[in-house]
């Protein structure tokens, strides 16, 4: 696991140029062989160049991006069931006007095959409200190749959710006798969180407790698997 913190940048202050329409999100990120339309082709450009930029967290290049991420973040909040597998669209096109009034770029954060960044934004809406959030960037990487890549939005109010739910499970006891649980916990040590921000120190221990789940889950795939193939082959 490696860090790499980058660069400080000037707080971004102007409005956005882009705007949120309504309207249901479900496309492939993934840039295909398909006929691209040049929103297509421009939405593609600007999260394969926010990979490396140092400047993604400040310039307005990469402002559908965000646009589309919250807009998408929105409709899933507000649906009964909300399901972050939904699909970013590539085609979006703004309608409404948002200003983001404060920028910091988290520390990178790379863990293969996957690679990820973050922005921390505070935003302003039309009617005059106020949104804080993270804008995250994580990319697919086989063979020094971007296989996929998605941008996503996680309001303050998400991640101090995800954490209290975390908490909870936590206060309610953890089996720290479980080899898996304690072998997961050593291979996903806490982050060194850069900022003194509270909602920063959550959004750190919600990805973290993420990767230990997703490591138990795939250690109990496996060992299914491992039991499938001995009954198969008995």
């Amino acid at each position: 696991m490696s860090h790499t913190t980058p660069s400080s940048q000037p707080t971004r202050t102007t409005r956005w140029q882009h705007l949120l329409r309504a309207g249901s999100v479900a496309a492939v990120l993934a840039a295909t062989g398909c006929a691209q339309t040049p929103q297509q082709q421009a939405y593609h450009s600007a999260l394969e160049h926010a990979r490396t930029d140092p400047s993604y967290c400040y310039s307005h290049q990469y402002d559908t991006l965000l646009a589309e991420a919250m807009q998408r973040d929105h409709s899933l909040q507000s649906s009964k069931t909300p399901d972050r597998d939904d699909k970013p669209d590539s085609s979006f096109q703004p309608t409404m006007q948002i200003s983001v009034t404060g920028a910091t770029a988290m520390p990178d954060l790379s863990l293969p095959p996957y690679f990820h960044r973050v922005c921390r934004l505070s935003t302003k809406l039309p009617n005059g409200t106020t949104e804080n959030g993270f804008l995250t960037f994580t990319y697919l990487i086989r063979d020094n190749k971007v296989q996929s890549a998605l941008s996503e939005w996680y309001s303050d109010a998400e991640v101090t959710q995800e954490y209290d739910a975390t908490m909870k499970q936590i206060e309610a006891g953890l089996d720290m006798n479980n080899p898996d649980l304690k072998s997961c916990i050593q291979r996903y040590p806490a982050f060194d969180a850069p900022s003194k921000d509270p909602i920063v120190q959550q959004g750190a221990l919600d990805l973290r407790a993420h990767l230990v789940r997703r490591c138990l889950a795939n250690k109990a795939a496996l060992k299914d698997l491992y039991s499938d193939l001995y009954f198969i082959h008995r």
